[in-house]
């Protein structure tokens, strides 16, 4: 299984999102999964974000590029490429602002083509990533369950997962650490412990599917 493992945490050391995800990838491989991995940490290879020129170059057919758009948009069709040509995605990101890093969105951006990971036609809208899997492994300073301190602000969940499945991926799992500041150490290593317990179990899911 080929998973494209990303990180979004813009903290190199001491991220709690980067541990979680490292976790689960280590996971897989203690259960003897034939696993590659293709890397991509947004934080020391941040992707551009959509400029002028990407934004024209995608709403046009590829053989109207002009030298500028075809220059832009190499990078963003490189990226898509080794999603196409992943199994599966392992994305690790902190909420930040209560939603995804900008790096993260960015990298999104560039994933979301239509023609590769979909297809817009008369017929309608078709996710094109359907037959891959996906899990999200993130981590909050803050709760945001029911009654907590941040109810309802939780924007980088049904985001990520609006995208995924727009991109017709229907196996996606969260895994959420949280929260890891704002209610003390006990209540933080209580956090880690349980999403890495679901870590270990979707890891199980993974090795046996």
């Amino acid at each position: 299984m080929k998973i494209m493992h990303v990180d979004a945490s813009a903290r190199t050391r001491g991220s709690h999102s980067r541990e979680l995800s490292a976790y689960f990838i280590d996971a897989l491989r203690d259960l003897g999964s034939d696993i590659e991995i293709d890397r991509f940490d947004l934080a020391i290879n941040p992707p551009r974000h959509f400029g002028a020129l990407e934004t024209a170059a995608v709403s046009i057919a590829e053989a109207d590029h002009t030298p500028e758009m075809r220059a832009a948009i190499e990078p963003s069709d490189a990226i898509a490429a080794r999603v196409l040509a992943a199994d599966a995605l392992v994305i690790g990101t902190p909420i930040y602002n209560f939603g995804m890093p900008s790096t993260l969105k960015a990298f999104f951006d560039h994933v979301s083509r239509n023609g590769k990971t979909f297809l817009a036609d008369a017929k309608g809208m078709q996710g094109l990533l359907g037959a891959k899997k996906a899990a999200v492994l993130s981590s909050a300073g803050g709760a945001y369950s029911d009654g907590e301190m941040f109810e309802g602000l939780d924007c980088l969940t049904p985001h990520i997962r609006a995208i995924l499945g727009f991109m017709g991926l229907t196996q996606v799992s969260f895994i959420a650490a949280r929260p890891m500041m704002f209610a003390g150490p006990d209540a933080a290593q209580t956090s880690m412990k349980a999403a890495k317990d679901a870590a270990n179990a979707l890891a199980r899911t993974w090795a046996t599917a």
